[in-house]
């Protein structure tokens, strides 16, 4: 077992910072990405339309009237409370019929919601309402002893007419009568006739007439007719045909027949034009096409496939726009020339693309979605200051441009994996083998397969998890699970044996130690460097951010906890963890229960609950998930917004936690020196010196800026002043600064021979 110091020197770590507990909530910094909008279209209903207004519905629910006069919204007037009550709405007005029973015809309260007046009819002797009504009259019927119903018009206050018989060519059965669509001049029925098939009628308020119409060719009954009724005009049109019959109200013996552009989708008259929705396209355009014959007009080029609504007074209602986020609910009325004109009844914001899956590492945030095509969408987050996050992703790809890397599954969060340095992994076969996919999460990054080998007969699964360059993978052989490290850079399957608890940091590879307890092994050198012990326990579940370890250990045989490794502090957990329910962040400790997330700040060394999020989560890397590289805990609300959540106290000091470096440098042969360091958390500057052993001058060789998850300078061998260093024995030191401003300086060094070329001699040339 290695001490504390010896430990703390192997990692990098330095010694635990205790900061004060925290009672409750703590003020964290938190930043969140709002959803990107869908490409379909959000869809809003009209639920009835009058000169005056219509009935809309809020997406938390209730119905209101919306005026087109002064945009005033009012919550819809709702009197049907009884078992037994009915609505009714035409228009700008509602009505509710009480009743105490079903068959018991009770008052009508009619409320109108322009002017707020309301009035109450008494049900005359022997009638019964029907469900529609005029500005004027309320329709009812009078049932005979064979159930067979005449109709009345029943005069309203401002109507001296109290009861007006329906002039109908036959008495209709009860059962068969339906109110198909009304307006304020009357309305279409249909019912069953005696002769057997069933009728469509109109009934003509003004007149108190019902008057069968013959429907076009070919149609065997109203179901297979499209209807409407416009304010000058009754449209039919048998469905499959591009012919539409048009009947003047005034004198329905006059007709007109208008070709469509298609035979689908939905027609309405408005005033003289016959508005049509063309559902044989993708953008169901809608057309105008006027009756007495002429061109036609486009009014929207793109709308909604949930078709026409007709209001009252003969205008039409639908939603259209030209992409998701210019798009409206619109009104066709007649213009002042007669032709159809749009007006916005209600701007309709796009609804947020559908957040699959997370995942963060080095304050890159990975947000799988779907607006219906499944991507990703990648986006740098601040790690420190007060600077919100950028709104819009870096980069991103989608299913249709590369299945295997850029197609999230929320029941599949291993599908692809952050490896912290800027790329994503996933598997796939290849041949009979296993490859690796990696792709840079950059614009225009690039994407390669990795095949692997000695893989042959095995079936790839899924990432457990990545650090740089080194993979831990889930394969299958024979139908049994076997875990793998890869090291991706190199195109290699390493030789270990790791057990289902395993874990990476870095070049290390964390597994089960014999009998108790867990080490860490080098995955450069294979030796084991670094143990932790777990009592009596060999975890089932291991996980390492920063300087912590924790293990899953069944709370009969230990105390469920954490350890802080350069200090061999434990800190003991205050519930009994379950596996793939908790997860480990840089000195927090992130559980998800039945009810929501809880967050345990463990860096005072005691867990402190420091924030609850009440909200019903799925799983690990679908709606929630934590930066082990220093960072926040992130999730995605009902509304897709991804929060990121920071907790107080200070992250793990910066520390490479894998290098690769070549020890020689012979410039006669190459171009550049190529070094890798793998940093533990964002670094906001870094600075590489070279340092002749033999003179002792040091050269500052490379700098740079903000660098996660990788340093990696190419040297050329030259100074700041474009001269070839002397040949020698040098020792190189990288400098860098940590992001968030917390703990020292990184510094590490090491040694390379350098060999110049000869003085007039051309460098080789740049592959």
């Amino acid at each position: 077992m290695l001490g504390a110091a010896a430990l703390a020197l192997a990692t990098g770590i330095g010694a635990l910072t205790a900061v004060p507990a925290a009672a409750g909530p703590a003020a964290a910094d938190e930043l969140t990405i709002a959803p990107l909008p869908h490409q379909e279209p959000s869809y809003r209903p009209v639920y009835g339309a009058g000169p005056k207004g219509a009935v809309l519905d809020r997406p938390a629910g209730g119905l209101y009237w919306k005026s087109f006069e002064d945009g005033r919204e009012v919550p819809l007037a709702d009197c049907a409370t009884g078992a037994y009550d009915q609505s009714l709405q035409l228009g700008d007005t509602v009505g509710c019929e009480r009743r105490t029973s079903p068959t018991a015809p009770g008052p009508l309260t009619l409320h109108d919601q322009a002017t707020g007046r309301t009035e109450t009819l008494a049900v005359p002797a022997g009638r019964t309402w029907t469900t529609t009504f005029s500005p004027t009259q309320v329709l009812a019927y009078e049932q005979d002893a064979e159930d067979r119903v005449t109709l009345h018009l029943i005069g309203r206050e401002n109507e001296p007419r109290k009861d007006v018989t329906v002039s109908a060519p036959e008495r209709i059965p009860v059962d068969s009568l339906w109110v198909r669509t009304s307006d304020e001049k009357g309305a279409l029925l249909t019912y069953r006739s005696a002769a057997g098939p069933t009728t469509l009628a109109l009934l003509d308020y003004a007149r108190a007439t019902l008057t069968p119409l013959t429907l076009p060719d070919g149609a065997p009954d109203p179901g297979h007719v499209d209807y409407s009724l416009g304010s000058q005009w009754v449209s039919l049109r048998k469905n499959g045909s591009a012919t539409a019959i048009l009947r003047s109200r005034a004198d329905l013996t006059v007709t007109r027949s208008v070709n469509t552009p298609t035979p689908y989708g939905r027609t309405h008259p408005v005033g003289d034009w016959l508005v049509v929705q063309d559902r044989d396209a993708t953008s169901n355009a809608v057309t105008a096409l006027p009756v007495a014959g002429g061109a036609p007009r486009t009014l929207l080029a793109r709308t909604s496939d949930r078709g026409l609504k007709t209001g009252t007074d003969g205008s039409a209602y639908l939603a259209g726009g030209t992409d998701s986020s210019h798009w409206a609910m619109h009104r066709i009325a007649s213009g002042p020339d007669g032709a159809p004109v749009l007006s916005t009844v209600m701007t309709l914001p796009p609804n947020p693309a559908n957040r699959l899956t997370l995942s963060l590492a080095q304050g890159r945030l990975i947000a799988g979605q779907e607006d219906p095509t499944r991507s990703l969408q990648g986006y740098s987050v601040p790690v420190s200051g007060t600077s919100p996050a950028k709104q819009t992703p870096d980069w991103s790809c989608d299913e249709n441009a590369d299945l295997r890397l850029c197609r999230p599954d929320a029941d599949l969060p291993g599908w692809t994996v952050p490896t912290g340095d800027g790329r994503i992994v996933s598997l796939s076969t290849h041949g009979t083998g296993v490859a690796v996919n990696v792709r840079e999460t950059r614009p225009g990054g690039t994407v390669r397969q990795v095949p692997l080998p000695g893989t042959e007969g095995l079936q790839p699964y899924l990432v457990k998890n990545a650090s740089g360059r080194f993979v831990l993978f889930t394969v299958t052989e024979n139908n049994t699970p076997r875990l793998l490290v890869a090291d991706i850079d190199a195109g290699k399957v390493l030789d270990f044996k790791p057990s289902s608890a395993a874990t990476l940091w870095g070049a290390t590879l964390w597994d089960q130690a014999s009998p108790y307890g867990v080490n860490g092994t080098d995955l450069r050198t294979g030796r084991v460097t670094q143990h932790q012990g777990f009592g009596v326990c060999r975890p089932s579940e291991i996980q390492v951010s920063g300087e912590w370890i924790y293990g899953l250990c069944p709370a009969a045989v230990e105390t469920p906890g954490v350890w802080h490794l350069p200090s061999r502090t434990f800190v003991s957990l205050p519930f009994a963890p379950e596996s793939g329910r908790v997860q480990l962040g840089d000195g927090y400790l992130v559980r998800r229960t039945n009810t929501g997330l809880e967050v345990y700040n463990l860096r005072s060394g005691t867990a402190v609950r420091e924030r609850g999020i009440a909200q019903e989560f799925r799983r690990y890397g679908s709606d929630w998930t934590v930066d082990r590289f220093g960072g926040r805990l992130a999730y995605t609300d009902a509304g897709q917004t991804v929060h990121l959540v920071g907790v107080t106290g200070n992250a793990s000091p910066l520390a490479a936690i894998d290098q690769d470096v070549a020890a020689t440098a012979d410039f006669r042969q190459e171009q550049t020196w190529r070094a890798s360091w793998w940093p533990s958390k964002p670094v906001s500057s870094w600075k590489l010196t070279v340092r002749n052993k033999t003179s002792g001058i040091t050269t500052v060789v490379r700098t740079g800026t903000e660098a996660r998850g990788l340093i990696a300078p190419a040297w050329d061998g030259k100074s700041p002043t474009g001269t070839y260093l002397f040949s020698g024995e040098y020792e190189w030191t990288l400098t860098a600064r940590p992001a968030d401003g917390q703990g020292g300086e990184l510094s590490t060094s090491g040694t390379v021979s350098v060999t110049r070329p000869p003085a007039g001699v051309r460098p080789p040339a740049r592959p």
